[in-house]
């Protein structure tokens, strides 16, 4: 637990707040795709109406090649107030069903809720998978080459609820429900996968339910595109079962930082540090930590998901945002990361992927600064491709 405790003072050191004032609200000038779509079937009108509507929707149905895996994502984003817009932070709902050619159909409900004057916040993360994925082995194993495809079914239900304490401070508490089904494995290697040998061959159904206890700092005013502000969580989890029914508990950590450097335009510089890990005990191979498996599905852009996995990952991003038109239409974005998982059964990080990339944006709805958001990402034998309605972090 010592290295624990000195990674999270590092992220600590390396989120010390600095941050131009900046609010995240849109010039009347700046235009998205609904004003370019009203100008094309309304001539002769410069604005379209009720532009300050409590209750903003987001649609975006698009084929996309993404990690790899073509198919058809569509994304659903609404965001809204539960009060007085000056007193209460947007509260935002997304779905972004994504059905793909190598059999993945994935149905996601993500919730980030304030109630009025923020008195309560809820996190929910709520899932159903049929999710066939590719495997590369397990920390120091890891390989540049598939070593299985693992093929199960799980549903997911997440909750947390957290109280305000004092300021942007809060603290409550989370319920975690994971079942796996009909877990199954193709083997593309002569020896027996890490999967097998980790699970002592066994490939039963498996359901975990955990209680968690969340710290909360958000000071961002707009969780979509946040153009300022600190936001720092840490979860505390216990889980109630895991291989040959052992209990095990983890260590979920994420801070971002924002800094802007101009109060007109859009240019943002943007950090992220992640550290989650497990211990005392043995978890199931799917609720390992994993790249890409952040309960936002956000890390390690230019990796394929679930590219390394352990029962400990640190990851380091950083990412530049700024405007390439002046009405804020286009925009373009420029990240960079570093990860890395433990050797298992260790905390020792000794192998570092690092990852670059450049990503487009298209104002898609100014009354709530969602983008329509296309990254590309390269690594060493590796890459990803990553389209959504709400910035990466």
């Amino acid at each position: 637990m010592k290295k624990v405790k000195s990674v999270i003072v590092l992220f600590f050191f390396f989120l010390s707040p600095f941050c131009y004032s900046q609010n995240d609200s849109v010039a009347n000038n700046k235009k998205d795709i609904l004003d370019v779509l009203y100008k094309l079937f309304h001539k002769n009108d410069s604005l379209r109406m009720n532009p300050d509507k409590k209750v903003v929707f987001s649609l975006l149905p698009v084929p996309i090649d993404a990690n790899k895996n073509a198919g058809l994502v569509v994304s659903f984003l609404t965001t809204f107030y539960l009060g007085d817009s000056n007193t209460t932070k947007m509260s935002q709902i997304s779905f972004s069903p994504y059905f793909s050619f190598t059999k993945q159909y994935v149905f996601p409900v993500q919730s980030y809720i304030y109630t009025k004057d923020n008195n309560w916040n809820f996190i929910g993360d709520y899932r159903y998978m049929i999710y066939p994925q590719p495997t590369y082995g397990l920390g120091g194993h890891n390989t540049d080459k598939e070593m299985s495809i693992l093929d199960y079914q799980q549903w997911r239900f997440y909750q947390f609820a957290t109280r305000k304490i004092i300021g942007d401070f809060r603290l409550g508490l989370g319920l975690l429900f994971d079942s796996y089904q009909n877990i199954s494995e193709q083997s593309y290697v002569e020896d027996q996968t890490d999967y097998s040998k980790y699970m002592n061959g066994d490939f039963s159904d498996e359901t975990s339910f955990g209680v968690a206890i969340q710290g909360l700092y958000d000071s961002r005013k707009n969780n979509v595109n946040p153009e300022q502000g600190l936001y720092v969580e840490a979860d505390y989890r216990i889980n109630t079962s895991g291989v040959n029914g052992e209990k095990w508990k983890s260590i979920y950590f994420d801070a971002r930082k924002y800094h802007s450097f101009n109060k007109y335009k859009h240019r943002v510089l943007a950090y992220r540090a992640f550290y989650w890990s497990t211990f005392g005990g043995k978890p199931h191979y799917l609720d390992l930590p994993s790249i890409g498996w952040d309960r936002d599905g956000k890390t390690g852009r230019g990796f394929t998901r679930n590219r390394f996995r352990s029962n400990a990952l640190i990851y380091f991003e950083t990412e530049y945002r700024t405007d390439i038109t002046k009405n804020g239409f286009l925009g373009a974005v420029f990240f960079t990361n570093i990860s890395s998982v433990s050797k298992l059964d260790t905390y020792d990080f000794k192998k570092w992927n690092p990852a670059v990339g450049t990503g487009l944006r298209i104002k898609w709805n100014k009354q709530n600064n969602s983008n329509l958001v296309l990254d590309f990402g390269v690594s060493k034998n590796d890459w990803s491709l990553r389209l959504g309605l709400a910035e990466n972090f």
